[in-house]
């Protein structure tokens, strides 16, 4: 059985942190139950299931919208 895989690390809409395992195909192995307000919190029970699927990559989304939002403000207030 292949386990490659890919957590992805992203913002909820309450602004917590949350993870997804997802497998090749895009099926969802395991996720976080909660959203953590602080992004270590949420790394460290992702670490769990890191020991399982070592070989997975870790893509983390928070960076791409804090990098969005940050380019948003930006612009409206060159504006």
């Amino acid at each position: 059985m292949e386990k490659a895989a890919k957590f992805i690390v992203y913002q909820d809409f309450d602004g917590g942190y949350r993870w997804r395992l997802r497998s090749l195909v895009g099926e969802t192995i395991a996720a976080s139950e909660i959203g953590y307000h602080e992004k270590l919190r949420c790394e460290q029970e992702m670490e769990h299931w890191k020991l399982e699927y070592p070989e997975a990559s870790i893509r983390d989304t928070t960076v791409q919208t804090f990098h969005k939002q940050f380019s948003q403000e930006l612009t409206s207030q060159s504006s």
